[in-house]
């Protein structure tokens, strides 16, 4: 009896160490952390979206009422350019690389418009989003690879809305993971999304399968706009309140 006893005991001891070991043994990931390369004030009033340009390695942001004009600035805050079109209410600004022109998001008029780099406009597209309510509109833009867009819809609710590179197919998914989305773009080496928060003040890496993947602290008010460029490692977020460019980049902790 004593010796099935001290069996019993003894297997179950092995048991919960074996639990132990393995459990143990699944490390946490990778911890990384956000850091700060510089910052610098823009001769832009609030800035709104922003995208790269890769044929110029420059960026190309949108600004608010009453401008509401294009700029184009070089990866140092530079203004080198202002594009003679003017819009309604501009919010998101994505590069297009198959025809080297510019597509724009008009936040009250539910629409994107393609405009050349010379500032004429090309094409305007009206999009028939059903969660269309609430006082606020389309804020981040990007592409994708196949010529997608992606847009963001503020809040009331957050969405993130996909449109078929023909216009024809449109897609809504409600987001819940932020206090409000300000900013988007498509990160082809991760297959994911950079996502930014002006008010919960926020970088998310995001994708419909997973959610958020990643996220990180930025420590300023009104992101409205992100790029990212995988050969350099390199974020570029601007800020409408503060009319800055930050540079940011990622490495282990």
């Amino acid at each position: 009896m004593k010796y099935q006893l001290y069996l019993t005991l003894m297997i179950s001891l092995f048991i919960i160490m074996s639990c132990s070991t393995e459990e143990s043994s699944t490390e946490p990931e990778d911890q990384f952390v956000l850091v700060l390369d510089f910052e610098v004030g823009l001769d832009i009033a609030e800035p709104s979206g922003l995208t790269y340009d890769p044929t110029t390695q420059t960026l190309w942001t949108v600004n608010d009422p009453p401008t509401n004009q294009i700029y184009n600035i070089g990866l140092d805050g530079e203004l080198l350019q202002t594009l003679s079109f003017v819009g309604n209410d501009l919010e998101g600004i994505a590069f297009d690389t198959s025809t080297n022109t510019l597509w724009i998001a008009e936040e009250e008029l539910s629409e994107i418009v393609n405009v050349s780099l010379q500032g004429e406009e090309l094409q305007r597209v009206e999009l028939n989003i059903s969660q269309y309510y609430g006082g606020t509109g389309l804020e981040g833009l990007c592409l994708g690879n196949s010529g997608e867009f992606f847009l963001l819809k503020e809040r009331s609710p957050g969405m993130f809305i996909e449109v078929s590179a023909d216009f024809a197919t449109l897609t809504e998914t409600e987001l819940t993971f932020a206090d409000d989305y300000s900013g988007i773009c498509y990160d082809s080496t991760r297959d994911g999304f950079w996502i930014v928060s002006d008010e919960s003040e926020m970088l998310y890496l995001w994708d419909l399968t997973n959610g958020v993947r990643e996220q990180y602290s930025l420590g300023f008010s009104k992101a409205e706009g992100i790029v990212y460029i995988a050969e350099t490692n390199s974020f570029y977020i601007v800020s409408d309140s503060e009319e800055k460019l930050y540079k940011f980049h990622i490495e282990e902790n």
